[in-house]
């Protein structure tokens, strides 16, 4: 009598299963990167909450979290460049009127002279 193909198969991967015990496991990380904008004194703040999938090898849910464990303070870099590389290649795609805006505090109003506003309106042109 022949084997079917889904014998066959259920075979090889038991086999597979003795010879190597590490299985593949999924990992959904989710995370936080926080930045300042330097070039505006660090005013403006953007925080991104977002997660990422990894495919893990190991023997067991403990193996793959003991693994994310000792991984995680090496991944802090690579992570926050994977994420801004990510976001910057999508934000010309984002529609303004998507975006939620919410005003936070008390405004501050104080007299501009003449000159003043000419830089201000010349530095908004001028993208600064």
């Amino acid at each position: 009598m022949e084997k079917s193909e889904s014998e066959t198969e259920m075979e090889r991967e038991i086999l597979d299963e003795i010879e190597n015990p590490y299985r593949p496991y999924s990992v959904i990380v989710p995370y936080e990167v926080r930045f300042t904008i330097p070039n505006d004194d660090h005013n403006t703040e953007i925080t991104i909450r977002t997660r990422s999938e990894e495919v893990r090898f190991g023997r067991s849910e403990n193996d793959i979290l003991l693994q994310k464990e000792v991984d995680n303070p090496y991944g802090r870099m690579t992570y926050s460049k994977h994420i801004l590389d990510w976001v910057s290649k999508r934000l010309p795609d984002i529609d303004p009127r998507e975006c939620d805006l919410e005003y936070v505090g008390t405004p501050t109003v104080s007299l501009m002279s003449h000159k003043e506003v000419k830089d201000y309106i010349e530095g908004y042109l001028t993208d600064e």
